[in-house]
C-alpha cells in the first residue's frame, strides 16, 4: 500500500517508521521546512553557530516501547542524560534545589536530531502542505482511495491517509473530505481539543557568568521556564531559552513582537538580574499549539474500511508528552501492519 501521512511531527514520523518495515511505501508531507515537531532546535547567534531546543526543551520515559526508543537513541549517540542541577523559584523569588522524578533526556546535537533519525529512511517532503483531502472511494476509477489536494493544484494519490498535525489542522484537513458521515465522529471529537500557546525567547551573551543550574522553573506570570542551553552542548554555549506561560502567550499572541520580547526581557531582569537584559542577540518564537489541555482518551483515531482508511496520531492524543505522541504514532504503525498484511 501507498500510505501518505500528514504531519512529519514524533508521531507521524513514528508511524511511518512501522509501516516502511512492514513493506508498505509512506510518504511524508511536512508544511515547514524541518521535521520533529516541537522536538526544534534553531540555529542562531554570530554565523548560526549555536544550537538552542526552542521547543521541548527536555522529555521523560516511562513506557517500555518508549524506552526501548530511549535506548536505540542513546546507543547511536543522539541522546543524553541532562545531569545537573535544576532549581525552582517561587512567589517571594526564593531559589531552591529540586530533585527530578526521573531521567531527564535530550538530543546532544539538538532535539530535532531525533526526528531526522527516526525519519531517516521514509521518504520526506518539506515544504509541502496539503490543502485538503478528496476521497475517492469504492466507486472509484483510480487505484487509490484517497486524493490528496495542495495549494499549487497539485494532487498525490493514496490508499491510505494518517494525519499526524495537531488537532486544529486535522479538524480543518478532515472538513474537506467529502466522507462526511465516516469523519463526523472524529469531526466532533477533534473539535474539543484546546490547545495552551506559548513564546519562546533565545537569547545569546557574551562576556558573562552563567548560571550553574541547568534549568530553573519559575512561579511567575510571565516566565514559566528558563533553559540553560549553555549545560546541554559547546554549541550553545553562554545562551538561555525562556519559555513563557500560557497564560501570557494568550494574552500577547497579537501584540507587536518587540513588545513582547521587551515584557520578557523586563522580567527575566528580575528573576535573573541586570546582566540577563543584555544579551549579544535574541530572536522569538511563537507556538500556537504548544501543549494539548484535554487530550483524547484514545491511542489514535481510525476510519474503519479497507476503501476508507485514515487515521489520527499526535501529541493530543493519550496525553500531551513527547513520549504519548510517540506511542500514538507507534501503535497505529503497528496496528495498519497487521490490519493490512499481505
Amino acid at each position: 500500500m501507498k500510505i501518505a501521512v500528514i504531519g512529519a511531527g514524533i508521531s507521524g514520523l513514528a508511524a511511518g517508521r512501522e509501516l516502511v518495515k512492514a513493506g508498505h511505501e509512506v510518504v511524508v508531507f511536512e508544511k515547514s521546512g524541518g521535521y520533529g515537531g516541537r522536538l526544534a532546535t534553531r540555529y542562531a547567534g554570530k554565523g548560526n553557530e549555536q544550537k538552542l531546543d526552542h521547543g521541548v526543551p527536555y522529555f521523560t520515559a516511562t513506557s517500555d516501547e518508549f524506552k526501548e526508543l530511549v535506548a536505540e537513541l542513546t546507543s547511536k549517540g543522539i541522546l543524553s542524560t541532562w545531569s545537573g542541577t535544576f532549581v525552582h523559584r517561587n512567589e517571594s523569588g526564593e531559589i531552591s534545589e529540586v530533585t527530578p522524578d526521573s531521567e531527564y533526556y535530550f538530543a546532544k546535537e539538538g532535539m530535532n536530531s531525533i526526528g531526522k533519525y527516526i525519519g531517516r529512511n521514509l521518504d520526506i517532503r518539506l515544504n509541502e502542505k496539503v490543502g485538503g483531502l478528496t476521497h475517492i472511494g469504492e466507486n472509484r476509477r483510480k487505484k487509490k482511495s484517497w486524493m490528496l489536494n495542495f495549494p499549487t493544484a497539485l494532487t498525490e494519490s493514496a490508499d491510505a491517509v494518517v494525519i499526524s498535525a495537531p488537532a486544529r489542522q486535522a479538524y480543518a484537513l478532515l472538513n474537506t473530505t467529502i466522507d462526511e458521515i465516516e469523519t463526523l465522529k472524529m469531526v466532533r471529537e477533534i473539535d474539543e481539543v484546546e490547545y495552551e500557546s506559548q513564546f519562546t525567547l533565545l537569547t545569546g551573551y557574551s562576556g558573562v557568568q552563567m548560571p550553574d543550574w541547568n534549568a530553573l522553573e519559575c512561579d511567575d506570570d510571565i516566565i514559566e521556564w528558563i533553559s540553560n542551553e549553555s549545560t546541554k552542548r559547546e554549541s550553545g554555549k553562554n545562551t538561555l531559552v525562556i519559555h513563557t506561560t500560557s497564560e501570557f502567550a494568550k494574552m500577547n499572541m497579537n501584540s507587536d513582537r518587540q513588545k513582547v520580547e521587551d515584557l520578557i526581557a523586563d522580567r527575566l531582569i528580575t528573576i535573573l538580574g541586570g546582566w540577563a537584559g543584555l544579551p549579544e542577540w535574541q530572536q522569538l518564537h511563537f507556538w500556537r499549539y504548544s501543549r494539548v489541555k484535554n487530550p483524547l482518551p484514545h491511542d489514535f483515531m481510525e476510519i474503519r474500511g479497507n476503501d476508507t482508511p485514515l487515521a489520527l496520531v499526535g501529541g493530543y492524543i493519550n496525553g500531551n508528552t513527547v513520549e504519548s505522541a510517540y506511542l500514538s504514532g507507534l501503535k497505529l504503525g503497528k496496528h495498519w501492519a497487521e490490519q493490512f498484511a499481505d
